[in-house]
Parts: C-alpha cells; sequence; structure tokens
C-alpha cells in the first residue's frame, strides 16, 4: 500500500493534470447532476 501512495505521488508530480483530470471530471459530473436536480425542485 506504501508503493502504491509513493508512486501516486511521483506521478502526480510529475504529470497532475494526467492524474487529476478524472477527478475533476467526476466533480463536474456530481456537481452539474446535483445542481439540475435542485433547480428542477426548486422550479416546481
Amino acid at each position: 500500500m506504501n508503493d502504491f501512495v509513493i508512486g501516486f505521488l511521483e506521478g502526480a508530480k510529475e504529470t497532475p493534470r494526467a492524474y487529476f483530470a478524472p477527478i475533476i471530471a467526476l466533480w463536474r459530473l456530481l456537481y452539474t447532476t446535483t445542481e439540475s436536480l435542485l433547480t428542477r425542485d426548486a422550479r416546481e
């Protein structure tokens, strides 16, 4: 497990966009889905 964390941190230092792009994409998906559900409920 420690090797994974060390490898992840080293890779994130080298190419941060490649490591964090999936996390950001998931965050945006959750945010837009939640936002659309909240605004739809507010309109009704």
